[in-house]
C-alpha cells in the first residue's frame, strides 16, 4: 500500500445536493452497503443514507453482481463488486493472484481492492482459465470495472 497526499473521500463541509445523495444511494445498493453516514462536528453537519439491500443472487453467492457474459467470446468479465484501488499480486508474496493462462475456481480471489487499510477480495464468477487482465494495477476503479476475462471450463 502506497502513502497518498490526497484523500480518497472529499471533505465534507457542505451538504451534497439531492442528485449527489440519490447517486449516493445508488452507489451503495450496488455495493450491497445499507448505509454510510458522513459528519463533520465542526460544520455541524451530519448525513446518513440508508439503503434497502437487495437480496444476494441464489446461483452464484460469491460473484460480483455485476458479472456478465461476454457473448462474441464465451468469456466471462470480472467485474469489481466495490471501488478502490486495484491490486493483482498478493500482499505477502507478491505473487499475481490470477495471471494470464491461471486456473481459477469459481470465488477463488483474483485480486483484492484496496480503499485506506481495507481490502476486500475480488473473487472470480466462474470456474476457468483467464485469459486477459485488463486492470492496471495500483488504478483507484470503480464499482462494476470490468478487471479480466475468464475462459469457462
Amino acid at each position: 500500500m502506497s502513502n497518498r497526499s490526497e484523500p480518497l473521500v472529499p471533505h465534507f463541509d457542505r451538504l451534497p445536493e439531492p442528485e449527489q445523495i440519490g447517486q449516493m444511494a445508488t452507489w451503495l445498493a450496488q455495493a450491497g452497503l445499507e448505509s454510510l453516514e458522513l459528519c463533520n462536528e465542526a460544520a455541524g453537519l451530519k448525513l446518513r443514507i440508508r439503503v434497502e439491500r437487495a437480496a444476494p443472487a441464489a446461483t452464484c453467492p460469491h460473484a460480483p453482481p455485476a458479472a456478465q457474459s461476454d457473448v462474441t467470446a464465451g468469456w466471462v468479465a470480472v467485474k469489481t463488486p466495490y471501488f478502490g484501488h486495484l491490486c493483482l499480486t498478493h500482499p505477502q508474496r507478491e505473487s499475481a493472484f490470477a495471471p494470464v493462462g491461471a486456473k481459477v475456481a469459481q470465488g477463488d480471489t483474483v485480486a483484492l481492492l484496496t480503499l485506506d487499510r481495507m481490502q476486500l477480495p475480488v473473487p472470480a464468477p466462474v470456474a476457468g482459465t483467464v485469459v486477459e487482465v485488463t486492470g492496471q494495477a495500483g488504478a483507484l476503479v470503480g464499482y462494476g470495472t470490468v478487471i479480466m476475462q475468464i475462459q469457462p471450463d
